[in-house]
């Protein structure tokens, strides 16, 4: 398999799964045969240099995880700490909280980068 190929099936996978982060185990053991664990840390790098994939550190597993990020840098996202959901918060309400943080408290806002924790519908209901 060329190389571009092992990057394309990357973002296929990627596109396929917009809300859901991934860790670069998971995707090791997930494309396991069809590329190597070096070949995916290289792609992986190569795709957060190009924005189409955001990288960030989950406290809540202790490690970093990868998100599809085309079109991300400007809203929040939530993220569920059981099933790893992620939704991705365009909301006027958002919007009026970043602008207050950035008027009154003088401090701007990584909208792209910006995770917020807790529990999805479905997870919640379980608790």
């Amino acid at each position: 398999m060329y190389k571009t190929n092992h990057q394309k099936l990357l973002i296929e996978h990627f596109i396929t799964h917009q809300n859901h982060k991934y860790s670069a185990l998971e995707l090791i053991n997930l494309f396991k045969g069809q590329m190597d664990k070096s070949t995916i840390y290289r792609k992986l790098k190569a795709l957060e240099e190009q924005k189409t994939i955001y990288k960030s550190f989950n406290p809540t597993r202790c490690i970093y995880e990868y998100q599809y990020s085309i079109n991300c840098a400007s809203h929040l996202h939530l993220v569920c700490k059981d099933c790893g959901r992620i939704v991705h918060l365009k909301c006027d309400k958002v919007l009026d909280f970043v602008r207050h943080i950035t008027d009154q408290h003088h401090f701007s806002i990584d909208e792209g980068s910006s995770l917020i924790f807790g529990l999805c519908r479905e997870c919640g209901s379980h608790a």
